[in-house]
């Protein structure tokens, strides 16, 4: 029997290379599928690993969900010391922090499949001339 994909020889999996944004990604993941409630998981998540994300260093087509994402867990003004995060998030249904939550395990997934494709095959075509023995009818 083989080795499962991704092990080494004593079969410890091996995460696939991955960029800073990826990992970082992959931090607030695993603290979102963690023990707790979904709104104190989703502030923990996001103050921890992506909050101080820009917008451009995302791929083009990944920008938009993550400043909706920013968007949504800032707008709630803090009262006293209470961070603008943490504020947002209280806020929230806890449907409505399960979507975000979801939002950023979708930014991820993506995340990970723009580096497996993230340099597209190029097709290169030379002119060739067709052998002799085809052109040459006598």
């Amino acid at each position: 029997m083989g080795r499962p994909v991704g092990a080494d020889n004593n079969n410890n999996f091996q995460a696939p290379p991955m960029s800073p944004l990826a990992q970082r990604f992959a931090e607030a993941v695993k603290i979102l599928i963690g023990d707790g409630p979904v709104k104190a998981r989703l502030a923990q998540a996001y103050t921890a690993n992506l909050a101080d994300l820009v917008e451009n260093e995302f791929p083009a087509g990944l920008r938009r969900d993550f400043a909706d994402l920013q968007t949504a867990l800032n707008r709630v003004a803090p009262v006293g010391s209470e961070p603008r995060v943490r504020a947002s998030v209280q806020k929230m249904s806890p449907d409505e922090a399960g979507g975000h939550a979801a939002t950023v395990v979708k930014l991820y997934v993506e995340l990970l499949n723009t580096l497996e494709r993230a340099e597209p095959l190029k097709v290169v075509s030379t002119p060739k001339k067709p052998p002799q023995y085809l052109t040459n009818r006598s």
